[in-house]
């Protein structure tokens, strides 16, 4: 008797002995089969283990979504190691701060990502650099660097791989906590394969199914696509991006993809367009939204142009990868929920106190399940604090900290945060963290990090700054500071310099005041003025709100 596997790469082995000369994956030119991505991953692991590399390693994957960003992190797992993917336009500092947090052994990366800014900085003596770039040598900076091609290569002997369980670690996801500092969350093999392929159930995916992924694998829902896709035998065409949103949408046509995951931003892009693509998009089977909440008016002009294509509305965050979707037939029905709980997971929504709720009631959304982290990384009391423990180690709680309620046929309805952090475009982002990196620009007093509605990221950030009297600050030397230490989804799009912000009875700084008067202040001057005189950039009133200094 043949049982499934139980660890996330041994996945990829079985496809490949089942289906060896099926297309597996279809990036950067590249057409890859299910053998070649398991031989290239299983040489990539033999060669990691002669350099020594131990179970339970970490590895620093900064790649583009590439073929080589998939077979790194297949051969991490089958060498015992655990992986984290690493946007690769995060600036210097942001890397090196997720390096030495995981304390990374191993950082994979391309050649042109080491000039920019001040390069890799690693914890240990031993760690080691592999240079994804096509050249046989190593850069002169780099001597001892290893390169990537070479170690994908077939060794003249077999090389004993690690034993693994399903319960040790696979990969670590750093999001953005509710200090603002990335936090890393801890999966086990057991976690992503429950997973993935409790999404595959309600999904109905097939060997039959091509699905487009556009989205980062530093990012879970771009990083599961693959994961899933190699599980179920599909076909998944994995690109940078969609940002060249014509290119994107002929390899939909050319490939005849069934299955097409996005982000609200993207909806928003494609209804943008001058004539919507339908007959572009006449191949997919379904369409998934998560990441941010789903516009209703965006479903609705979905279900007008594509009626033939099933739509999934889900909820999810990091630290269980997924936690309901909307099955398809009740779209039409209830467009603002985010459906019911997903195979294999089970949900609670309670108050202040941990009691339930009456249906229709808000309260704290609470899940458990096998997909749930084992917590965060290096942190036990953050982990402590967000899990409520049960009568066992299994029956414990996590608390998502996000606002629910569900009505009486079980449908949960997402309601806003209990934090303040905001999603902007699929992208989990903390204001607090913000705040304290502007905080070290020289000249500032103050700093307040806001919410603004975005009609295509959903919300992005706004900052305000108080200057000191005798310092001339731009708004310009702000972002350009911010593009130095931040990703680029986290730099502010609208700066104001002020003069004062508005405090509580406490000295703190009034957000609901603050916010509430830019809202006024977006109506116009006559009904805002009095309320926003301390709003100004560069010395002159603003009487708009909406489209201020965008960049």
């Amino acid at each position: 008797m043949q049982f499934d596997p139980v660890l996330v790469s041994d996945w990829l082995t079985l496809t490949a002995r089942h289906s060896p000369d099926k297309i597996a994956l279809v990036s950067k030119g590249q057409r890859l089969t299910y053998r070649q991505v398991d031989e290239k991953s299983t040489n990539l692991a033999s060669a990691l283990v002669l350099t020594g590399f131990k179970k339970g390693d970490r590895v620093a994957i900064c790649l583009d979504n590439s073929p080589e960003a998939v077979i790194s992190i297949y051969g991490i797992l089958k060498a015992g190691g655990v992986f984290t993917v690493i946007d690769p336009k995060s600036p210097w500092p942001v890397i090196n701060s997720i390096i030495a947090d995981s304390r990374a052994r191993l950082l994979i990366t391309a050649r042109r990502k080491l000039y920019e800014g001040d390069g890799p900085q690693f914890p240990t003596a031993d760690s080691q650099l592999i240079i994804v770039d096509g050249y046989k040598s190593s850069p002169r900076h780099y001597p001892k660097a290893l390169i990537f091609e070479g170690l994908t290569e077939k060794l003249d002997a077999s090389i004993a791989l690690p034993c693994l369980l399903e319960n040790d670690l696979a990969c670590l996801i750093y999001t953005s906590g509710s200090t603002g500092k990335p936090k890393g969350i801890i999966c086990t093999h057991h976690n992503m394969v429950t997973a993935a392929r409790s999404i595959i159930q309600y999904l109905g995916n097939t060997k039959d199914d091509i699905v487009l992924d556009v989205l980062p694998l530093s990012f879970d829902y771009g990083l599961y696509q693959v994961l899933m896709c190699f599980m179920f035998g599909g076909t998944v065409i994995l690109e940078s991006s969609f940002a060249y949103v014509q290119d994107i949408l002929a390899a939909i046509d050319k490939e005849k993809v069934t299955g097409f995951p996005l982000i609200p931003s993207i909806s928003a892009m494609l209804l943008k367009l001058k004539k919507f693509p339908a007959a572009q998009l006449k191949s997919l089977r379904y369409i998934t939204n998560t990441g941010a909440a789903w516009p209703v008016s965006h479903i609705c002009h979905f279900r007008q142009f594509l009626p033939q294509v099933e739509l999934y509305s889900m909820y999810g965050l990091s630290e269980c990868k997924r936690v309901s979707y909307l099955p398809p037939e009740l779209i039409d029905i209830d467009p603002d929920s985010v459906g019911i709980p997903m195979p294999n997971l089970e949900v609670a929504i309670v108050d202040g106190r941990g009691n339930p709720v009456p249906a229709g009631k808000p309260g704290q959304l609470i899940v458990r399940g096998p997909t749930v982290m084992q917590g965060y990384w290096r942190d036990k009391k953050l982990t402590k604090k967000v899990f409520r423990p049960g009568r066992y180690p299994e029956e414990r709680w996590l608390q998502t900290g996000d606002v629910f309620r569900q009505d009486e046929n079980g449908l949960l309805y997402y309601v806003g945060r209990r934090d303040r952090q905001i999603k902007s475009f699929g992208h989990r982002i903390n204001l607090s963290e913000i705040e304290r990196v502007i905080a070290g620009f020289d000249g500032l007093t103050e700093v307040a990090a806001i919410p603004v509605p975005d009609e295509i990221g959903g919300e992005v950030v706004g900052v305000l700054v108080v200057a000191k009297k005798e310092k001339k600050i731009t708004k310009d030397q702000i972002k350009q500071f911010c593009r130095q230490y931040l990703e680029p989804y986290k730099v502010p799009r609208q700066v104001w310099l002020v003069e004062s912000l508005p405090k509580t009875g406490h000295g703190k700084i009034d957000y609901k005041k603050l916010v509430n008067s830019l809202k006024t202040l977006e109506k116009g001057p006559e009904t805002g003025q009095k309320k926003t005189t301390a709003i100004r950039s560069g010395g002159e009133n603003r009487r708009r709100f909406k489209g201020l200094d965008d960049h």
